[in-house]
């Protein structure tokens, strides 16, 4: 195994997907340390996971698996997953995360040129704020290609059935699509941590609703 930074944490990652090999290879240390996070996935595994996701091919289904133990992991060091797109806003970043059921396909609507990182974001609390970093997974992984962690500024849930014009959103409001946004990657026995990483979240990050993202440098400007 080779050792990766990767969230301003050591990962140890092995893998045979050379896509994610190719994403992983400028996150790669030369220095030796202890892991904070193994990433490994087992050929039996990668076996169960090939029939369960019928048509995907090993490197998307390895990809895949790697994202999900990252994003379980993170948890342990002050973070939370959610899928996400985030946009470099004033310095800062504004993370915009739609519905997952395919209505709304965010990578296909915000501009590249915009783009701090695509899916799978690091999120993690230091120093009483809270900071993105781009990471190397998720289907858009290698098009992350900053390096680098910038203060999160706000939340944008982009939902044509809940929002028509952009609003900021009330706590009552939040709570449910923060928990649409990340429960996927969240096992049973992290629901308690992800509600006392939501309450600081509250109190730190703005958030807002928005039906659609077509006038994108609208949004970004009132965010």
């Amino acid at each position: 195994m080779a050792l990766y930074r990767i969230s301003d944490l050591n990962v140890d990652i092995k893998t045979n997907s050379p896509t994610l090999a190719e994403n992983i290879k400028r996150y790669e240390v030369t220095y030796k340390a202890t892991p904070n996070i193994t990433l490994e996935m087992s050929d039996d595994r990668l076996l169960e996971m090939m029939e369960e996701y019928e048509g995907m091919t090993a490197d998307a289904v390895e990809s895949l698996y790697m994202a999900t133990l990252y994003s379980w992991a993170i948890f342990d060091f002050n973070g939370f997953p959610i899928r996400a797109i985030g946009v470099e806003n004033d310095g800062e970043c504004t993370l915009f995360a739609a519905p997952n059921d395919n209505t709304t396909a965010l990578n296909l609507l915000i501009p590249r040129d915009k783009v701090f990182v695509y899916d799978y974001p690091g999120i993690r609390m230091q120093d009483d704020d809270y900071f993105v970093f781009d990471t190397p997974f998720g289907d858009y992984g290698k098009l992350s290609v900053t390096g680098k962690k910038l203060k999160l500024k706000s939340i944008v849930f982009v939902d044509r059935d809940r929002f028509d014009s952009l609003r900021e959103i009330e706590a009552k409001d939040f709570v449910p699509l923060f928990m649409r946004a990340v429960s996927q990657n969240v096992r049973q026995e992290r629901t308690k941590h992800t509600l006392f990483i939501l309450e600081r979240v509250m109190h730190r990050v703005k958030f807002f609703g928005v039906g659609d993202v077509n006038d994108f440098d609208f949004i970004i400007e009132r965010v």
